[in-house]
Protein backbone atom coordinates (compact mmCIF):
# COMPACT_ATOMS: atom_id res chain seq x y z
CA UNK A 1 0.00 0.00 0.00
CA UNK A 2 0.97 3.65 -0.01
CA UNK A 3 -0.44 5.61 2.90
CA UNK A 4 2.03 8.46 3.49
CA UNK A 5 4.42 10.33 1.25
CA UNK A 6 6.67 13.38 1.08
CA UNK A 7 6.73 16.43 -1.18
CA UNK A 8 9.88 18.51 -0.88
CA UNK A 9 12.08 20.56 -3.15
CA UNK A 10 11.75 23.80 -5.09
CA UNK A 11 8.46 23.80 -7.06
CA UNK A 12 9.93 25.15 -10.28
CA UNK A 13 12.66 22.50 -10.39
CA UNK A 14 10.21 19.71 -9.55
CA UNK A 15 7.88 20.90 -12.32
CA UNK A 16 10.75 20.98 -14.81
CA UNK A 17 11.84 17.46 -13.89
CA UNK A 18 8.28 16.22 -14.41
CA UNK A 19 7.72 18.09 -17.67
CA UNK A 20 4.95 20.24 -16.19
CA UNK A 21 4.05 23.39 -18.15
CA UNK A 22 1.63 24.95 -15.63
CA UNK A 23 0.51 24.61 -12.02
CA UNK A 24 3.85 24.40 -10.22
CA UNK A 25 2.30 26.45 -7.38
CA UNK A 26 0.28 23.35 -6.45
CA UNK A 27 3.49 21.63 -5.31
CA UNK A 28 3.63 22.47 -1.61
CA UNK A 29 6.16 21.12 0.86
CA UNK A 30 5.00 18.44 3.27
CA UNK A 31 6.93 15.68 5.02
CA UNK A 32 3.83 13.75 6.03
CA UNK A 33 1.17 13.75 3.33
CA UNK A 34 -1.74 11.59 4.49
CA UNK A 35 -4.97 10.32 2.92
CA UNK A 36 -7.59 13.05 2.82
CA UNK A 37 -4.93 15.71 2.21
CA UNK A 38 -4.89 17.94 -0.83
CA UNK A 39 -2.17 16.56 -3.10
CA UNK A 40 -0.73 17.59 -6.47
CA UNK A 41 -1.58 15.42 -9.44
CA UNK A 42 -0.45 15.75 -13.05
CA UNK A 43 -2.89 15.53 -15.95
CA UNK A 44 -2.24 16.07 -19.65
CA UNK A 45 -4.08 17.85 -22.43
CA UNK A 46 -2.98 19.06 -25.89
CA UNK A 47 -1.21 22.03 -24.25
CA UNK A 48 0.97 19.78 -22.09
CA UNK A 49 1.14 18.49 -18.52
CA UNK A 50 -0.58 20.44 -15.76
CA UNK A 51 -0.20 20.07 -12.00
CA UNK A 52 -3.54 20.50 -10.25
CA UNK A 53 -4.81 19.93 -6.68
CA UNK A 54 -6.91 16.91 -5.71
CA UNK A 55 -8.11 15.30 -2.52
CA UNK A 56 -6.32 12.02 -1.84
CA UNK A 57 -8.94 9.28 -1.77
CA UNK A 58 -12.05 8.29 -3.73
CA UNK A 59 -15.05 8.88 -1.49
CA UNK A 60 -18.44 7.21 -1.44
CA UNK A 61 -21.47 7.43 0.82
CA UNK A 62 -21.21 3.79 1.90
CA UNK A 63 -17.50 3.19 2.53
CA UNK A 64 -14.26 4.71 3.78
CA UNK A 65 -12.24 6.73 1.24
CA UNK A 66 -10.19 4.57 -1.14
CA UNK A 67 -6.67 6.01 -1.21
CA UNK A 68 -5.08 3.01 -2.95
CA UNK A 69 -6.20 0.86 -5.89
CA UNK A 70 -4.68 -2.53 -6.69
CA UNK A 71 -3.20 -2.63 -10.18
CA UNK A 72 -4.29 -6.25 -10.62
CA UNK A 73 -8.01 -5.39 -10.42
CA UNK A 74 -8.25 -1.70 -11.28
CA UNK A 75 -9.64 -2.33 -14.75
CA UNK A 76 -12.52 -4.47 -13.47
CA UNK A 77 -13.72 -3.00 -10.16
CA UNK A 78 -16.66 -0.58 -10.50
CA UNK A 79 -14.99 1.87 -8.09
CA UNK A 80 -12.03 2.41 -10.41
CA UNK A 81 -12.53 1.06 -13.92
CA UNK A 82 -14.01 4.18 -15.56
CA UNK A 83 -11.34 6.46 -14.09
CA UNK A 84 -8.66 3.97 -15.14
CA UNK A 85 -9.90 3.96 -18.71
CA UNK A 86 -10.40 7.71 -19.10
CA UNK A 87 -8.82 9.67 -16.22
CA UNK A 88 -5.26 8.59 -15.52
CA UNK A 89 -2.77 10.86 -13.80
CA UNK A 90 0.64 10.99 -12.19
CA UNK A 91 0.91 11.56 -8.44
CA UNK A 92 4.30 13.22 -7.93
CA UNK A 93 6.23 12.71 -4.71
CA UNK A 94 9.75 12.99 -3.35
CA UNK A 95 9.51 9.77 -1.35
CA UNK A 96 7.12 7.64 0.66
CA UNK A 97 6.87 5.80 3.98
CA UNK A 98 6.00 2.21 4.75
CA UNK A 99 5.73 0.32 8.03
CA UNK A 100 7.23 -3.11 8.70
CA UNK A 101 4.34 -5.24 10.03
CA UNK A 102 6.40 -7.23 12.54
CA UNK A 103 7.25 -4.23 14.74
CA UNK A 104 5.59 -1.25 13.02
CA UNK A 105 9.01 0.25 12.32
CA UNK A 106 8.59 2.99 9.66
CA UNK A 107 10.93 3.21 6.67
CA UNK A 108 11.40 6.02 4.19
CA UNK A 109 11.90 5.29 0.47
CA UNK A 110 13.07 7.60 -2.30
CA UNK A 111 14.65 7.28 -5.72
CA UNK A 112 18.31 6.32 -5.61
CA UNK A 113 19.08 9.03 -8.18
CA UNK A 114 17.27 11.73 -6.17
CA UNK A 115 14.73 12.49 -8.90
CA UNK A 116 11.00 12.91 -8.12
CA UNK A 117 8.80 9.85 -8.07
CA UNK A 118 5.77 9.63 -10.32
CA UNK A 119 3.16 7.25 -8.92
CA UNK A 120 0.52 5.88 -11.27
CA UNK A 121 -2.81 7.39 -10.27
CA UNK A 122 -6.37 7.91 -11.38
CA UNK A 123 -8.74 10.79 -10.72
CA UNK A 124 -12.41 11.66 -10.81
CA UNK A 125 -14.41 14.83 -10.43
CA UNK A 126 -16.87 15.18 -7.55
CA UNK A 127 -18.76 18.45 -7.72
CA UNK A 128 -16.19 21.21 -8.19
CA UNK A 129 -13.33 19.16 -6.76
CA UNK A 130 -11.01 16.41 -7.93
CA UNK A 131 -10.28 13.19 -6.07
CA UNK A 132 -7.33 10.91 -6.79
CA UNK A 133 -5.98 7.56 -5.68
CA UNK A 134 -2.58 5.85 -5.97
CA UNK A 135 -2.22 2.49 -7.71
CA UNK A 136 -0.22 -0.25 -6.00
CA UNK A 137 1.47 -3.44 -7.14
CA UNK A 138 3.59 -6.31 -5.86
CA UNK A 139 6.87 -5.35 -4.18
CA UNK A 140 10.31 -5.35 -5.78
CA UNK A 141 13.53 -6.23 -3.95
CA UNK A 142 13.80 -2.68 -2.61
CA UNK A 143 10.75 -3.38 -0.42
CA UNK A 144 11.94 -6.78 0.79
CA UNK A 145 11.35 -7.32 4.50
CA UNK A 146 9.22 -4.18 4.87
CA UNK A 147 5.93 -4.60 3.01
CA UNK A 148 4.14 -6.82 0.48
CA UNK A 149 2.80 -3.91 -1.61
CA UNK A 150 4.32 -0.78 -3.14
CA UNK A 151 3.10 2.14 -5.25
CA UNK A 152 3.40 1.78 -9.00
CA UNK A 153 6.33 4.03 -9.90
CA UNK A 154 6.29 5.03 -13.55
CA UNK A 155 9.55 5.74 -15.36
CA UNK A 156 9.77 8.96 -17.43
CA UNK A 157 9.60 7.10 -20.72
CA UNK A 158 6.13 5.79 -19.81
CA UNK A 159 4.53 9.04 -18.64
CA UNK A 160 3.17 10.03 -22.05
CA UNK A 161 1.51 6.64 -22.59
CA UNK A 162 0.02 6.67 -19.10
CA UNK A 163 -1.38 10.19 -19.42
CA UNK A 164 -2.82 9.58 -22.87
CA UNK A 165 -6.59 9.55 -23.21
CA UNK A 166 -6.27 6.47 -25.43
CA UNK A 167 -7.22 3.08 -23.93
CA UNK A 168 -4.36 0.89 -22.78
CA UNK A 169 -3.90 -2.53 -24.32
CA UNK A 170 -3.79 -5.46 -21.91
CA UNK A 171 -0.06 -5.93 -22.52
CA UNK A 172 0.71 -2.25 -21.95
CA UNK A 173 -1.43 -2.18 -18.81
CA UNK A 174 0.44 -5.16 -17.38
CA UNK A 175 3.78 -3.61 -18.28
CA UNK A 176 3.01 -0.22 -16.75
CA UNK A 177 1.44 -1.57 -13.57
CA UNK A 178 4.39 -3.77 -12.64
CA UNK A 179 6.96 -3.20 -9.87
CA UNK A 180 9.78 -0.79 -10.63
CA UNK A 181 13.17 -2.41 -11.35
CA UNK A 182 15.18 -3.57 -8.35
CA UNK A 183 17.59 -0.84 -7.30
CA UNK A 184 15.25 2.03 -8.16
CA UNK A 185 14.82 3.00 -4.51
CA UNK A 186 16.97 3.60 -1.48
CA UNK A 187 15.50 3.17 1.99
CA UNK A 188 16.27 3.73 5.65
CA UNK A 189 14.46 3.45 8.99
CA UNK A 190 12.99 6.66 10.41
CA UNK A 191 11.52 7.74 13.74
CA UNK A 192 8.02 6.85 14.81
CA UNK A 193 6.94 10.48 14.79
CA UNK A 194 5.72 10.03 11.23
CA UNK A 195 2.90 7.92 12.63
CA UNK A 196 1.03 11.05 13.72
CA UNK A 197 -0.39 13.18 10.92
CA UNK A 198 0.02 16.19 13.21
CA UNK A 199 3.79 15.94 12.71
CA UNK A 200 5.17 17.57 9.58
CA UNK A 201 8.82 18.63 9.62
CA UNK A 202 12.04 17.72 7.74
CA UNK A 203 13.41 15.59 10.58
CA UNK A 204 10.76 12.95 9.91
CA UNK A 205 12.91 11.53 7.10
CA UNK A 206 16.16 11.51 9.12
CA UNK A 207 17.59 7.98 9.50
CA UNK A 208 17.48 6.29 12.90
CA UNK A 209 18.68 3.00 14.30
CA UNK A 210 15.50 0.99 14.89
CA UNK A 211 15.20 -0.79 18.26
CA UNK A 212 14.98 -4.21 16.59
CA UNK A 213 18.36 -3.74 14.96
CA UNK A 214 19.92 -2.29 18.10
CA UNK A 215 18.85 -5.35 20.11
CA UNK A 216 20.41 -7.70 17.60
CA UNK A 217 23.82 -6.14 18.18
CA UNK A 218 24.04 -7.52 21.73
Amino acid sequence: MCGRFVCKGEPKKVAQNLGVVAGEENWTTSYNVAPGSTIPIIRADPAGRHMVPASWGFTSSDRAPLFNARGETIDSLPSFRNAFRMSRCLVPASGFYEWRPSDRQPFYFERLDGQPLAFAGIWKQVGNHLQATVITTNPNADMRGVHDRMPVILSPDTWTSWLSAAPLSDSLRQSLLSPSPDGTLSRWPVGRGVGSIRNDYPGLIDPVEPPAIAQELF
